[in-house]
């Protein structure tokens, strides 16, 4: 088939060459048009309810893509100006691009007035029918004289000049009762740990040396054009500031933009390098500079094909997934060095599609195989990188085999002295090397088999942070925390008022276990937030309790006991006509006397129209990561009620990353069978060949999974990636070897190696260039792949023509 195309383009050039621009145009276009994700947040996996929808905690809720701002002084008078001018040169920056929805740095000084007026309209709806048993034992002469001085000393003081209606209309002491339930508002309750406090109108830390500013961005953080732009707006605000006071930030668009900032500089950097040292490499080898293009037309071809077809059926990939598919290039490549070595050989486009036909499909197909298995596992990033690579590789292979033998046409040449002596040598034949190998892999099989690989399925081990985030995270933990673990949870529903109806549930799992000594503390939003028909019965509740005999008993504890403390009895009339006073639910998320930058940390509608009702849930910080942590123990026990949620994506993908761990080892075995059967076709059902062509396959993964195992590091979700890489290169390095081997023509396994010992330099070049990446992740992915790949070109190289010489009794 290769053939009949290569006669027909070469008796029609300009058919061919109106072909390849015309493809290369059409798939060009259409790769430059696929969005690049950035936010590596978002192509985690995520657990799907019985319905199959996404959990809501993998939604973009605002509650999550908060930027914390801090601002370290000595002088707070001096910190919150520094606050105050850093809002508002974001706010003129801001003015026009409205990438911020709000920012929460203040407490509005008119917010007491306006809680009081709110709650004096509605005060029966926010006491608590068992509060009614404790105003019992407040209806005594005792209690009436102590509560009377109390209210002369409130009414001399500062809070009675400013709120002298709230003490005349409770003569009792009912708003102690409020006091302490509606603490948790600004933080200082015990019901939160008291993290914060309030000075001149601004929040700041307990010890008063950081002021605090909430931003909540108008974009989600998975949106990186905008979230980035305002990240750099943030850096050019705090540059431009002057003083003593320090500026800290930190936050999930913050992550998402420096993630996606030191993936692009690694891609720019160890790639760039990479490419020039092979590039420098090839030319030494082949002796001119045409070599360059031959070699970079497949693979762009390959990488455009790639991108449009990941266009075509997603409309994006992630940049991640790019970053690491410059491996799956360097094995696209190595077809194309096939052709164009064999070619520099014989010199013949012809007998190069004769011989090398076989192989590079055979190598083709099968390392797609072992990339496809990843296609069927739930996680966006490993579909991405798996259907990417596949297209890939495909176009690429089909590339150089049915173009560039018509753009080499005739002519060949040798390889330099040094390539040809390196490809000639008998390693195979090296009896202390081959000893040398088998110790290794022995050591290898036998501390995998005695320590094993762990699986990581903290995805917080896979981001980059940089020290700036850091800093700005330890500097809030160290201010505002106790130590423990702080999380959120939710209750939600189709309206607010059934997410606060469910609240309900939550709190009463949350107080069960705090008596049990698992929840050290919780905001009791419900406490802020009651629901409508909670406040009918607590309203009809008040009307039932008082009754006109208890406001005569009232009415005479007042004037026996108003007077002794120097009180006129009349001024607390007002107290009646609060209690005969007619009272209807409303919701006080409605009334606009909270901030709307707190209001956001106790509630949401999610962009999928959901309601959310949160609270913030202190336990124990010590090894969470246990199943037997208190923090699990949490998790567990809210995520059981299905109006429930964890807004802690963790503990959903760590289940999830698990299971996927499992799925890819099963997936894994599939991908090998699928290329031992195509070995099995290929070698024409030859057992021996196809078992030696299989060997370097397994024994390399063998060694990668031994020496992760003796330097002690772990699979995760993405170097997990580099097992399908190992197999494709393992593959192919095999099958050329095999089929030189088995060859009847003396020279073809020489030119097979040679076109081996090139591709392995060069994808240790490129290979070795992610070491330096600064992104740990990319860097992990680059170990475990050099391992994995000198691994592969050593077994085929030395052991597998030993093997080969070994069991067929005469020598190669």
């Amino acid at each position: 088939m290769f053939l009949r195309i290569y006669h027909f383009f070469k008796t029609h050039l300009s058919v061919f060459w109106i072909v390849v621009v015309a493809l290369f145009l059409f798939f060009g276009y259409f790769a430059t048009q696929i969005h690049l994700e950035e936010d590596i947040n978002s192509l985690m996996p995520s657990s799907k309810n019985e319905d199959g929808t996404t959990k809501l905690a993998f939604a973009n809720l605002r509650i999550k893509d908060k930027i914390y701002i801090l601002f370290q002084g000595e002088n707070p008078d001096v910190t919150a100006a520094a606050c105050d001018a850093f809002v508002d040169s974001l706010s003129a920056r801001d003015k026009d691009s409205s990438m911020v929805e709000d920012v929460f740095y203040r407490i509005p000084e008119d917010i007491i007035g306006d809680m009081i007026e709110y709650l004096s309209a509605h005060l029966p709806a926010y006491i608590d029918t068992s509060a009614y048993s404790a105003i019992d034992t407040m209806l005594t002469t005792v209690h009436f004289e102590e509560q009377m001085r109390r209210n002369r000393d409130d009414l001399e003081g500062d809070f009675g000049s400013m709120y002298p209606e709230l003490i005349e209309m409770d003569p009792i002491g009912i708003r102690n009762v409020l006091m302490n339930q509606f603490a948790s508002l600004t933080g200082t309750g015990s019901s939160t740990g008291g993290g914060f406090t309030i000075l001149n109108d601004h929040i700041f830390s307990k010890d008063s040396t950081v002021c605090i500013a909430f931003v909540t961005p108008a974009v989600a953080a998975t949106n990186t054009g905008e979230g980035n732009a305002l990240i750099k707006t943030i850096n050019e605000v705090i540059k431009s500031m002057s003083g003593d006071v320090k500026v800290y930030y930190h936050g999930t668009p913050a992550n998402g933009y420096y993630n996606s900032s030191i993936i692009k500089n690694d891609l720019l950097w160890t790639i760039g390098i990479s490419m020039l040292l092979v590039v420098i490499f090839l030319v030494i080898c082949f002796r001119t500079w045409r070599i360059i293009p031959l070699l970079i037309l497949p693979v762009v071809f390959g990488t455009f094909f790639g991108l449009a077809m990941m266009y075509f059926i997603k409309g994006e990939l992630s940049l991640l997934s790019l970053a690491i598919g410059a491996i799956v290039l360097g094995v696209a490549l190595s077809y194309a060095l096939h052709v164009i070595t064999h070619h520099a050989y014989v010199g013949d486009a012809e007998r190069v599609i004769r011989d090398e036909a076989k192989p590079v499909m055979l190598g083709c197909i099968t390392t797609i195989g072992s990339f496809v298995g990843i296609i069927f596992i739930h996680t966006d990033l490993l579909r991405d990188f798996g259907m990417f690579a596949a297209f890939a590789i495909l176009a690429t292979t089909l590339f150089s085999l049915i173009f560039l033998p018509v753009i080499l046409g005739k002519g060949g040449q040798k390889m330099p002295q040094f390539i040809e002596r390196a490809s000639n040598y008998s390693l195979d034949r090296s009896k202390p090397l081959i000893a040398v190998i088998g110790v290794i892999t022995l050591i290898c099989v036998i501390a995998f088999f005695i320590g094993g690989v762990n699986f990581d399925a903290n995805m917080r081990n896979l981001g980059y942070i940089p020290d700036n985030l850091a800093q700005s995270e330890a500097l809030y933990d160290s201010k505002t925390s106790t130590g423990d673990k702080d999380t959120y949870f939710a209750s939600y529903g189709k309206t607010m008022e059934e997410a606060i109806e469910h609240f309900a549930d939550l709190d009463k799992t949350l107080d069960s276990l705090q008596s049990a000594g698992k929840v050290i503390s919780y905001t009791h939003t419900n406490d802020i937030f009651v629901p409508l028909k909670v406040q009918q019965q607590r309203i009809d509740a008040w009307k039932e309790y008082w009754t006109s005999e208890r406001q005569t008993r009232v009415r005479q504890l007042i004037q026996a006991t108003a007077p002794a403390a120097g009180l006129n009895a009349e001024a607390f009339d007002s107290f009646f006509e609060y209690a005969n006073a007619d009272y209807e639910p409303d919701a006080m998320y409605e009334a606009g006397i909270i901030p709307q930058g707190y209001m956001s940390t106790m509630m949401e509608k999610s962009l999928g129209g959901d309601y959310l009702c949160f609270t913030s849930v202190k336990c124990s910080k010590e090894n969470v990561s246990s199943e037997n942590s208190d923090y699990f123990a949490i998790c567990k026990a809210v995520s059981s009620n299905p109006h429930l949620m964890v807004l802690d994506t963790y503990y959903y993908t760590r289940d999830t990353l698990k299971q996927l761990n499992d799925d890819f080892n099963v997936l894994q075995w599939i991908s090998l069978l699928f290329v031992f059967i195509v070995l099995l076709f290929s070698f024409r059902f030859n057992l021996k060949h196809s078992v030696l062509g299989f060997l370097p396959i397994v024994f390399s993964w063998i060694i990668v999974l031994g020496a992760m195992s003796i330097f002690s590091m772990r699979f995760n979700l993405i170097n997990i990636i580099i097992s399908t890489f190992i197999f494709g290169i393992g593959v192919d390095y095999s099958i050329f070897v095999m089929n030189g081997l088995v060859s009847k023509e003396n020279d073809k396994l020489q030119y097979h190696k040679t076109a081996i010992l090139l591709s392995a330099v060069i994808l240790v070049l490129t290979v070795g260039a992610m070491l330096f990446a600064a992104h740990p992740t990319i860097r992990s992915v680059g170990f475990s792949t050099l391992v994995g790949l000198v691994s592969a070109v050593i077994l085929s190289y030395v052991v597998q023509p030993a093997i080969y010489r070994l069991i067929n009794k005469h020598e190669v």
